[in-house]
């Protein structure tokens, strides 16, 4: 990590508190964020997009007793810091009380804050634009040399990014981190005498050495798209459903959304009243884990300076806790345990995808989504899909024009079979899931 660009960013983070208490403010925080970004697009080996960009941005709250204010800045010079500050302050002034509204209470502060490792890749701001222009040519060349019937898609890039970050708050609390992240991606199109079909896939990591190669991701791409050609629809049944590794991840960020400390508070969760309870059918666990050397959402503490460490939100089909934010916690009269999820996963189980396939006589094999379709409040379930439809064990034929529907607690309850093919691809990841039996609905016949 680069010291001196932290150091430089605590110099900032210290005169903004001092001058928040020299004001008036009766707390306040900051958050001040540097970084360099590079975006790569390429079209037919040629490139299409190249842009560079260095940002620099200042979050400011002030709290003048329960009142509060927030504003922003890209401008680090002290005379504008000092303008933002008073004028910061005079907004909270006028701003309604809210008798929950402050800093957390020191206590809950993270101590001894540590660099978690893996989380930076200097080398990267220094890798010349060059070779992220090659990978992201290799990529789409890869894609389009799998299969004659595959062609150019709407876009195949490669972007990456170094910042450093630091939060200070009136409590003492000043600590900042580094972090890197780079993304290659690819659609293409797959044509046949039944019309067009789009597949995509992507990898990403904290450094270049952690990225799939081009040609794996390439080839995926084109499998992805291949194997949705000549789709049919289906007559609507109640059927197994087998989530692969992306729905599957949608699928527990929606049921751990209605975890939030704030969804609960606003009524906003079909969880309400649920901790202590069975929501989810047994050696199911899901976990957050701010922690994990070089996974994407690792950080040494969140927000609001509250540590980030590993939290087993379910665990064997049990509802633990909440994710609660300090306010939200305020609101519940509970003790905070931060406000959003770092490293959130379902824990992986001893099946291979295989064999979850083997496992369905008839079903669906679930692999896009449209549409929100899902309500927080009831936990009904409800998107248009694709994907393949499953007979004898074997992927047999694409399919669309379904919808797919139930209510996510009975479908946790359902989850049958869970794959042992977890991978750390994004901050939300789980392993491919079988749910014994969803409505399948669409317009084939019988």
């Amino acid at each position: 990590m680069k010291t001196s660009q932290i150091n430089k960013l605590k110099d900032i983070a210290r005169f903004v508190i001092a001058e928040a208490a020299r004001l008036g403010a009766s707390q306040a925080e900051v958050f001040v964020s540097v970084g360099d970004a590079v975006e790569v697009e390429v079209r037919e080996g040629q490139v299409e997009k190249l842009e560079g960009a260095q940002s620099g941005s200042i979050s400011f709250t002030a709290f003048v007793g329960k009142r509060k204010a927030s504003m922003g800045s890209t401008d680090f010079r002290r005379r504008p810091l000092t303008k933002l500050v008073r004028e910061t302050i005079a907004m909270a002034r006028d701003a309604q009380e809210d008798d929950c509204a402050g800093l957390p209470d020191p206590k809950y502060l993270a101590k001894n804050v540590q660099p978690i490792a893996g989380m930076m890749d200097e080398s990267l701001a220094a890798t010349p634009t060059e070779r992220k222009i090659e990978l992201a040519i290799a990529l789409e060349k890869a894609a389009l040399a799998t299969d004659p019937r595959i062609g150019v898609g709407r876009s195949t890039g490669f972007s990456d990014s170094v910042s450093y970050r630091v939060y200070a708050n009136s409590h003492g609390f000043l600590e900042g981190y580094g972090s890197s992240s780079c993304y290659m991606s690819t659609q293409v199109v797959a044509r046949d005498e039944n019309g067009m079909q789009t597949g995509g896939w992507a990898s990403s990591s904290r450094s270049l050495a952690g990225l799939e190669s081009p040609e794996k991701v390439g080839r995926i791409a084109a499998q992805r798209a291949l194997r949705q050609l000549s789709p049919r629809s289906v007559p609507s049944q109640e059927v197994p459903v087998v989530f692969d590794q992306s729905m599957a991840a949608r699928l527990i960020s929606q049921f751990i959304g209605a975890t939030s400390g704030d969804a609960v508070y606003q009524k906003r969760s079909f969880l309400i009243g649920k901790v202590g309870e069975k929501v989810a059918a047994s050696g199911i666990t899901i976990i957050d884990d701010g922690t994990i050397p070089g996974a994407p959402g690792s950080r040494p503490f969140d927000g609001e300076g509250l540590p980030v460490g590993k939290r087993i939100l379910v665990e064997d089909g049990k509802l633990n806790t909440y994710i609660v934010s300090v306010y939200a916690a305020r609101k519940l009269g509970c003790e905070p345990n931060g406000g959003g999820v770092s490293n959130l996963y379902l824990q992986a189980g001893e099946h291979s995808p295989e064999a979850i396939i083997a496992s369905v006589q008839n079903g669906l094999y679930l692999t896009s989504v449209s549409g929100q379709g899902f309500n927080p409040v009831t936990g009904d379930y409800s998107v248009g899909a694709t994907g393949i439809w499953i007979k004898d064990g074997k992927l047999d034929h694409a399919v669309e024009e379904i919808t797919v529907a139930g209510n996510i607690l009975q479908m946790f309850a359902n989850i049958e079979m869970v794959g042992n093919d977890l991978e750390f691809r994004s901050s939300i990841n789980a392993p491919t899931i079988k749910i014994s039996r969803m409505m399948v609905a669409g317009k084939g016949k019988n």
